[in-house]
């Protein structure tokens, strides 16, 4: 059992997306996890054991901190040294220094934590971005409520209007005002979607069967444009814990911005396959379109993007933001001229949360 820990812990320590070192109250490294080996371009089992100091020649502020530390039981934030430099490796990182101490509180090490300055910038980035989503949110919700009231009173009153019209020749425009109103109220609801998604109503449910579902309701569509879609199902791949109605929403919006990118007697091919090592189910969409621009692409995810005159540029935010909700990822891959792929990953219902490996 003490060997199965020791292995387990070892595991454990060498899979943090972290460097770990550690140092006893000797100076010697105890502790030189395999994440600090890929930074530091050194094999572990060349360090552990040694001296810090040996190490210290051309690395001077991340391993000064360490000692600091070690001698006055201090700790150190976010300290950014210059790049962690080798012949093979070159990663710049920020350094946090933590005492080691045994049950009495004394010291008897000390250990720094190396993280990835570009992860850390992409932490802070994301949550500035989910700050102003916030407030792009409460606006839109705002704006909302104040639109729709009036407009929901022009449709009352077109409707009286088109039945007081009945036989005269301008009632031919009632029909066209309304088309309008609805227009609008379809954009309406999507601002309102990215206002306040609505509540999630996750089951047990077949991927096969919702994508049965969807294409019947596009295939009306698809055959007055004059497209075809074609399907590929695998029947036994896993079920998904999802949310069929926002699953849905996403796959009919992916084939619809399929639609816009196809000329007369185009192709969507939709295929579904499984994953079991990585534990995900894969649903592909392909067109023959005209492709995306490599600078569309990348603004594909990001709200109010759209290259659409009728457009709001919610469309592909909001299905990202289902995917991401559901555990899952959606990729997009394209060239102009040679189609697009949206590849959304589903994780799989897991029968049971924990399975052992008799390791």
């Amino acid at each position: 059992m003490l060997e199965l820990a020791e292995e387990w812990s070892r595991l454990a320590l060498d899979h943090l997306p972290v460097g770990l070192l550690v140092i006893n109250r000797h100076r010697k490294i105890r502790i030189f996890n395999q994440t600090l080996s890929r930074f530091l371009g050194l094999k572990s089992e060349k360090v552990l054991g040694r001296p810090l100091l040996e190490l210290m020649d051309d690395r001077g502020t991340e391993f000064n901190i360490l000692l600091q530390t070690l001698i006055t039981g201090k700790e150190f934030q976010n300290v950014k040294p210059q790049a962690v430099t080798t012949v093979s490796c070159c990663v710049a990182c920020l350094v946090n220094t933590y005492p080691v101490r045994n049950r009495t509180g004394i010291t008897v090490g000390a250990m720094a934590v190396f993280s990835p300055a570009a992860r850390l910038q992409e932490m802070e980035n994301a949550v500035v971005k989910a700050e102003k989503l916030a407030i792009l949110g409460q606006m839109a919700a705002g704006m909302v409520h104040e639109i729709r009231n009036p407009l929901t009173a022009v449709g009352c009153f077109l409707q009286l209007l088109h039945k007081c019209l009945k036989g005269n020749p301008k009632e031919e425009y009632i029909p066209i005002m309304l088309a309008e109103l609805n227009h609008a109220n379809r954009l309406i609801s999507e601002f309102l979607q990215f206002a306040k998604p609505g509540y999630s109503r996750p089951g047990r449910c077949s991927i096969v069967e919702i994508i049965k579902d969807v294409v019947l309701l596009v295939e009306s569509e698809a055959l007055s444009r004059q497209f075809n879609i074609e399907v590929d199902l695998d029947v036994n791949i896993p079920k998904v814990i999802v949310d069929s109605g926002q699953l849905k929403q996403v796959f009919i919006n992916i084939i619809k911005n399929a639609f816009d990118a196809l000329s007369e007697g185009g192709k969507i091919f939709v295929q579904t396959t499984s994953n079991e090592l990585e534990g995900f189910v894969q649903i592909s969409f392909r067109d023959t379109g005209v492709g995306i621009d490599k600078e569309t692409l990348e603004n594909m995810f990001n709200p109010f993007f759209t290259t659409k005159e009728s457009g709001t540029g919610l469309g592909m935010f909001t299905s990202k933001k289902i995917i991401d909700n559901h555990g899952g990822r959606i990729e997009i891959q394209s060239e102009p001229g040679k189609g697009t792929t949206v590849t959304v990953l589903l994780p799989v219902e897991q029968q049971h949360a924990y399975t052992s490996t008799g390791m």
